[in-house]
């Protein structure tokens, strides 16, 4: 069950996802560029790193010193590297700031949002300014080894791959010990529907990635961030893009309080039975599997067409009645908001239409056309 502090921060997030997306419908960045010189006078990138960042400022500088170690020589136009700060409160954004600065050769850009809106929408904000025709997808407090650009880059750029990943580190922060591997296992489409197995660690096709529609910021409404990138995999399968493995440990993933791999385990249900209509055709098409989407198929359909276990009807019941209030708040808002704006329109048209006919009125014609009108008048009845 959700704590009450956790559900207000979340459906508060959600408000501000209704507004960012506000601003964009009204032709309005909701984030501030802060690029440095190397990032000005670069035009031609290959590859643009996506650094999602969210108070992170005790990693970022390993995140950052990685990327800028890369060996890019087989890179033609290099790299940039894009921070998007989903509104750190800590000091995160001015370490960024500094380190841009110092790294005069090296185009980084930082990207400062108006609003704290998560991780889908994060991704997605880099996306849009990323301006090469690859990306790569990194969270701030993980990193690359020195060859994992370089490679991957040597892949996907000669063949038609939506996206190339390679084999992930599992370490744990508080040890400092390797505990395991991610994204070992090569891609195969019934696997994915099976349960997630590859991280966002990747580099994918950017035009891809627009083409299904980025990251899908729905899910937060109903889990919370983490899913995201499974997500994304699904819809490069269900529009029957190919991906494909490498075989070398190419970057690390560092497990802590926070990682993305311990928050989203307890919205499997609600992110699955989702799944179950958002990627039917995939559901169908391997009807064979036991396991889809990381639960039992017969528990999922169980979930799907049977009323809610009493033990947990109040709870989901009180949360799926938070996220549609909610929802109808946000709608609300946006409707007035338009009514406002049109009012305000229309209250500006009429005070020019006003300050035009006072003009005319107060011009010598109209003064002349209204003394004819009188001569004209009074003609007709008689009193000239």
């Amino acid at each position: 069950m959700e704590d009450f502090d956790f559900v207000v921060k979340k459906n508060f997030m959600l408000t501000k996802l209704e507004m960012s997306k506000m601003c964009e419908h009204l032709g309005k960045q909701a984030w501030e560029i802060v690029p440095n010189s190397a990032y000005e006078r670069c035009f031609n990138s290959s590859i643009s790193i996506i650094i999602s960042l969210y108070n992170y400022s005790r990693y970022i500088y390993e995140c950052l010193d990685s990327v800028c170690a890369s060996q890019i020589n087989n890179i033609p136009g290099g790299i940039e590297i894009i921070v998007v700060d989903d509104c750190s409160n800590d000091s995160s954004f001015n370490l960024v700031y500094e380190y841009l600065k110092e790294k005069s050769n090296i185009p980084i850009c930082l990207v400062k949002k108006v609003f704290n809106t998560g991780l889908a929408d994060t991704r997605n904000v880099g996306l849009n300014i990323a301006r090469s025709p690859y990306i790569f997808i990194l969270d701030a407090d993980n990193w690359i080894y020195p060859n994992c650009l370089s490679i991957l880059f040597e892949e996907i750029n000669s063949s038609s791959y939506a996206s190339v990943y390679g084999i992930i580190n599992k370490f744990d922060n508080q040890t400092k010990e390797y505990i395991g591997l991610i994204s070992q296992w090569e891609w195969d489409v019934s696997e994915l529907v099976r349960g997630p197995y590859i991280d966002a660690m990747a580099m994918f096709n950017r035009d891809a990635v627009i083409k299904v529609g980025g990251y899908s910021t729905e899910l937060m409404a109903i889990g919370w961030s983490g899913w995201e990138d499974y997500d994304l995999w699904l819809k490069l399968a269900q529009a029957n893009y190919s991906c494909k493995l490498v075989p070398q440990i190419l970057s690390a993933y560092r497990v802590h309080s926070q990682s993305m791999i311990n928050i989203t385990n307890q919205y499997v249900v609600p992110l699955a039975k989702h799944f179950t209509k958002k990627f039917s055709s995939l559901l169908n098409k391997y009807s064979d599997l036991d396991t889809v989407f990381g639960l039992s198929r017969s528990g999922l359909l169980h979930i799907n067409n049977q009323p809610i276990p009493t033990h947990q009807s109040t709870d989901l019941v009180e949360k799926v009645q938070l996220n549609q209030t909610q929802a109808e708040l946000a709608q609300t808002h946006s409707q007035l908001q338009q009514t406002q704006a049109e009012l305000a329109q229309t209250h500006s048209q009429l005070q020019q239409t006003q300050s035009k006919i006072v003009a005319i009125e107060n011009s010598k014609l109209w003064k002349i056309r209204k003394v004819l009108v009188f001569i004209e008048t009074n003609l007709r009845i008689g009193k000239i």
